[in-house]
């Protein structure tokens, strides 16, 4: 069910920040986030309806992409945005190029590395974490400061309810990255109208 979840979700975001004249560093990260995402969902959806394709090399290679590449890079984008909102910062500082965001990327996986080699990837699970209750702030901060949309405040709320609802042992993080992709984006796209020009 975490897949179908997920899938809906990455399908979501790859159809909104899909390709086109104009096309932001900011999208093109998106973008790259929703495929990631989609082909982890799709791989773990095809694996359980034909068991002959079960491959754990490729299921554990692509929920790791997902997990440590696409969901990072997504709650990157959040906080970017977030910040941008909040006026705290000089938005122009925060554009980005999509070579910048692919740089972003490449650090993120160099990270992932890192961690994986030295066991300590519950460490970079409560990093993550911290990141998206970061972006949910900056995005409530926004809302306060009449520079975001009111409805940022839901899934901003809803993102920190599930860190909660993660740490106190009730939600699995196999479902904590479906959700917390889908009301990721839920936060970006319902401020955030301007990226669908």
């Amino acid at each position: 069910m975490s897949a179908v979840v997920l899938l809906i979700a990455s399908l979501a975001l790859a159809w909104l920040a899909r390709p086109r004249t104009g096309w932001s560093g900011e999208q093109a990260a998106l973008f790259c986030s929703a495929l990631v995402g989609s082909c982890a969902s799709t791989w773990e959806l095809l694996t359980l309806a034909v068991p002959a394709f079960s491959s754990t090399e490729a299921t554990y290679l692509l929920a790791s992409l997902c997990q440590y590449a696409a969901f990072p890079l997504l709650l990157l984008v959040a906080a970017v945005q977030g910040l941008q909102n909040t006026s705290y910062v000089d938005a122009e500082l925060l554009r980005w190029d999509r070579v910048i965001w692919g740089r972003i990327l490449l650090v993120i996986c160099v990270i992932y590395v890192l961690m994986q080699r030295s066991h300590n990837l519950v460490l970079l699970d409560n990093a993550l974490l911290l990141l998206g209750c970061f972006a949910a702030i900056a995005w409530l901060i926004a809302a306060s400061k009449g520079n975001a949309k009111r409805i940022n405040v839901v899934p901003a709320l809803v993102w920190i309810g599930l860190m909660a609802f993660y740490f106190a042992k009730v939600i699995p993080m196999q479902w904590l990255i479906p959700l917390g992709f889908a009301n990721t984006c839920v936060m970006i796209y319902s401020g955030s109208i301007s990226l669908r020009k």
